[in-house]
Formats: C-alpha cells, structure tokens, sequence
C-alpha cells in the first residue's frame, strides 16, 4: 500500500516536512470495530450537497458493537445532536490527525456520564462538549463507544473520519491501509458529452441507423457504454463529430469485494491525444467548500434523473481542491482534426477502468441553442446580482452560482394549491440550475391579514402544488427569506401547532413495568424547533430522533414510588407551541 505516498506525494512536503517521506503509514490507525471492515459509504461519495466526510463501516445490521479508539490520543470533542452525526466521539492524536466516529448508540462510562451532566446543567438534549486534553486520554485499541444509529443516520453503521486537526479537512482513509478488501474494478455506466460554446455542437451517429443526434450549444447527451471481450466500448455510437469547445462527463461507482454498495471512486482522469487535460483526486477537501459538489457533478441530470455524473472539466466558479487548474478537461474541437480521447477511473486500492473514443472535427454551421435574446437579464457567477418586478426582489452575492446564466422569471397565478396563500406565484428561474450562495427573496403579499403578519413564511411550490418550508419573516411590507435553490415561491403562512402523540403512556396509567417514555412529536410545514419535558415540574432528559420524531426518556433511579405529572411542550419554527399534561404513576 506504500504507492499511496506516491500518489499524495505533491503535498506531503508541504503538509508533513521532508523528515515524513509518507504521510499515510500504514501501521499508525487501526481499525475502530472488532469485525471484518466492509463498507456502505466511502470517503468522497456523492451526497446531495456535499461530500461523505469518511467511511461507513457495516456493523452487521445492528447497533451496540464495540468501537476502539483507532490509535493513542485524547477525547477532544463529544457532540450529541438529534440529527447529523448524533452522538459523536472526536479523538486527538499526537500525529497531528483526529478520528471521528458519528452515529454512536452511546459512549463508554465515563464519558456517558460526563455527557449526562452536561445535558441535567443545561436542560437540553443537544450539546456540546470540549474537554481538556487530559480528562479522557485513551490508548489505541481502548473502548470508546457502542455503534449505532443516531443523528441523520438511515440504519447502523460506524461513520468514521480522519481529519487534519491544523485544517480540519477531512482525508480519505482508505489512504491508511485499513483492511478492507477490495480487489474490484470501477465500473462505468455511461459518459456524457457536452456542447460547451455559444456555437458548439456535437453529432452522435448511430451504428443500427446510420442517423445522427445533434446536440446544439449549450445541450448535452449521452453515450452508453458496454463490455465487449474485456474492453468497454460504445454501445449504438459508431462516430462522434464535434465543432468548437466541448466536454464530456462519466457516470462511474466503485465496489467492494463482499458488498453491493454504490461507492465513490478515488481519481478520473481525462486525456486527449495521451496529454491529461483533466485530473480530479478525491484525497481531501474542506468542509466548507463541500457544496461545491454541484459544480463538480452535473446538477441539472442528477436532479432530472437522479444519476451521479461527474464532470471532465472544471465550471468557472468550482473552487474545490482537487483539480490542478481551473480550464482543465474543455477542449476546442476544429475541422479535420481527429482527437483520442481516454478516460481512466481509478479507486484508493488501484484498480482501474476506463474506455476511449476518437472525436473528429467537423466545420461548424454557426448554429446557436443558446438564447442570446436577454442580455439585460445576464447573470455573470462573479458578480452581485439584483432582480426586481412588480410585488418581488430577488438579490444574490458574487459567487452564488458556477457559472454566468440569462436568468428567467415570470409572475404565475396562484391556484390549485394545497394550502392557503396570498401572493402570486414566483417562478424563478429552473431548479436544476445549482446554486451556491443565499440568494435574499423577498416576496409582497398586501392581502395577508394582520393578525398573522408573525406567522407569514415564504413556502416552494412543488409540481403537484404542494408547499414546503423556506423559512421566512415579514418586514412591515413583505416576507423576506434566503433560500439556496431556484423554483417556485409563494406566501403563506404557519399557524399549525406541533402534534404530540404519546405512545406508551396514557393518563392514569402505571408506568412500573415500563423503563421508559416514548412520545412522538411532529410538525406538518415549519419543523420542530425546541421542546421540553418535566415530571413533576422538573425538567428531565428526552432524547430526541429527528428521523424518527421520536421522544424517548429512560426512567431514573430516583424517581419515587406514586403518582406523577408529565408535561411535554414543542415549539416549531414559527413560534406555534403545543403542550400535554399526563399523569401516571410508577
């Protein structure tokens, strides 16, 4: 696995000085769980709006398996929260590195203990510890934790990170030799060409016809690949013809040796006439630059169609780390040339896949896809934006999107809508245009009544006229929101309170065979935003499963013999509270 330093070797002076020849030793982590290491998520792997910050390691299907500090170090951070990672365990080590391990079902004694006081001093469920470096020192190997399930987590499984503690980027683990076996090559599904000029265009011939596709500037197709006699190769294309710039895109996955997952791949890499022109190497990237994954992917398909393709070459306002410059992977086509074009996917292990085609240059007819009709209403990336019309404003930062678009709008009647508005319906520009910065809306609604100025909120329209939240207050003439995608947007307002639904405890009833509380809290727009649990006028520790709306609240020790009053209170997002006295006894 020494290769690795190889590959990482134009950033190991820089990061580790010249005394570390090899930034990722082999021998320095360990693996945090007892059992054999396979893999439902791995680092870099497409998500919506971000990155996978590490690996998800299977625990078999269930929660509650040991987890071991993963090399000698100290607990320099606990978290608990009901979404995101849930309960998280951080791990200073004296390399200069921290491990994270996220969704824990719970942490060891000592530290669960600590937790719990924190929780009983601040009178809530989420919370947030740093403790110093000598209160929990452990060594490599030592019980830290039991896997589990919590936070945004879809079934058990060990999140587990290496991050650079001087940055705070997270690295690709695999980098470090753990045991998972992986002995499988990426597999390519289909690659995407893209006519990228104002006069570009691409024609794709089809080997059972002989007709041709054309693709105008600006549009984009695919091409699907298949295995024939070991090689991949164009599946219904016989000859591709091209004027002007263009690029192309590839759908790929990577698996694993004993698991079906979808993973992420390690590198892919573009060359044309055997000189790369594109490179990306998912080794690394910050944690607020991970949005940027929809510059890197193309957004509009994975919207459309839910496929992951990433892109060859680079949009003008991508700013991730893992290209070398920013006009890779865009070639200019002209008549009479022929280009090779070869595409290598590669994983973390160094198995390789990859296809090639020629590309023949062809004279351009100076046909346009491009609407040029709207100058006035040009978007550059790089500079601020402001757009307004009768009853809205919309208002954007440099850098909100990628690339330079013609931004569309247009006022829509507001009916057939599964919720009561008082606005016309925005349309503002398409949804499958990525945006990256908060774009400030702000939407007049002159019919809304007084009495529910406080509860306005801004809603999207979907395209079966349902609403959901963007969040929102009105300003003495207007709701104003910020909002990070395009669509459709109206007013309306939430005066709904929370529901809460005991599950397991009725009035009356006795408790004494019963370890625990559960109650389930809902809100139908806005969201929860707090709540509050006492028995008998004492607050005491729901834990909270936003994936599941769950409550739950373990019985202590010293609650006495007798009857009980519990009350529960849930606030959303707009203010609307809700509240339930239960008496029991136990």
């Amino acid at each position: 696995m020494k290769w690795r330093a190889i590959v990482a070797g134009a950033i190991a002076f820089i990061l580790f000085g010249s005394a570390n020849p090899d930034p990722y030793p082999d021998d320095y982590f360990e693996s945090p769980l007892g059992i054999p290491l396979y893999l439902a998520g791995s680092f870099a792997e497409m998500r919506s709006n971000h990155f996978h910050g590490g690996l998800d390691m299977k625990t078999q299907g269930h929660a509650g398996y040991p987890v071991y500090a993963a090399a000698d170090g100290w607990v320099s951070r606990v978290a608990v929260s009901p979404g995101g990672y849930g309960n998280a365990l951080y791990l200073s080590h004296q390399n200069g590195y921290m491990t994270v391990y996220g969704h824990l079902d719970r942490f060891s004694e000592n530290i669960q203990l600590a937790v719990k006081e924190r929780q009983y001093a601040e009178e809530r469920f989420d919370v947030q510890m740093f403790p110093d470096r000598g209160r929990f020192p452990v060594l490599k190997g030592e019980l830290i934790a039991y896997s589990g399930n919590s936070g945004g987590s879809s079934g058990p499984h060990l999140h587990f990170e290496i991050r650079d503690e001087r940055t705070g980027w997270p690295m690709n683990p695999l980098l470090w030799g753990f045991d998972v076996k992986d002995t499988i090559k990426p597999r390519i599904y289909r690659f995407k060409v893209y006519a990228l000029g104002t006069t570009s265009r691409i024609r794709l011939r089809d080997s059972r016809t002989g007709g041709w596709r054309i693709i105008e500037a600006g549009e984009s197709a695919f091409v699907e690949l298949i295995r024939n006699n070991g090689s991949i190769v164009m599946q219904c294309v016989d000859r591709i013809e091209a004027s002007g710039p263009i690029g192309i895109g590839v759908q790929t996955h990577d698996f694993h040796d004993g698991s079906n997952n979808l993973l992420g791949q390690y590198k892919i890499r573009v060359l044309k006439d055997d000189e790369s022109i594109f490179e990306s190497v998912l080794e690394r990237f910050a944690f607020d630059q991970t949005r940027f994954i929809n510059a890197h992917v193309d957004y509009a398909e994975r919207s459309s169609s839910g496929r992951w393709v990433q892109r060859g070459f680079v949009l003008p306002g991508n700013e991730l780390p893992m290209y070398e410059t920013k006009d890779e992977g865009v070639f200019t086509v002209t008549p009479g040339d022929v280009s090779d074009i070869d595409v290598q996917v590669e994983d973390a292990y160094g198995n390789a896949a990859g296809f090639s085609f020629d590309v023949f240059g062809t004279y351009s007819e100076d046909s346009s896809g491009i609407d040029e009709s709207s100058e006035v209403y040009r978007w550059s990336h790089e500079e601020l934006f402001t757009y307004r019309a009768r009853g809205f404003t919309l208002r954007a930062p440099a850098g909100a999107l990628y690339d330079d678009i013609q931004f569309h709008y247009s006022e829509l009647p507001a009916f057939g809508l599964k919720r009561p508005v008082y606005s016309a319906l925005h349309s503002v520009h398409d949804r499958v245009v990525p945006v990256h910065k908060p774009l400030s809306l702000e939407i007049s609604a002159p019919d809304l009544p007084e009495e529910l100025h406080d509860k306005a909120v801004i809603a999207q329209v979907s395209s079966n006229g349902s609403l959901s939240w963007a969040g929102g207050e009105w300003n003495g003439r207007s709701v104003k929101t910020s909002v990070r995608s395009f669509g459709t947007f109206v007013v309306t307002v939430d005066d709904d309170p929370p529901e809460i639904r005991p599950l397991n405890i009725s009035p009356g009833k006795n408790m004494a065979s019963t370890g625990e509380i559960r109650i389930r809290i809902r809100d139908g727009f806005s969201g929860i935003r707090s709540y509050r649990g006492t028995i008998d006028g004492e607050w005491v520790l729901f834990e909270y499963d936003a994936k599941y709306q769950l409550l739950r609240h373990r019985f202590e020790n010293d609650l006495p013999r007798g009857s009980h009053m519990l009350e529960m209170t849930v606030t959303d997002n707009k203010g609307n509270t809700a509240s339930r006295e239960i008496p029991f006894t136990r």
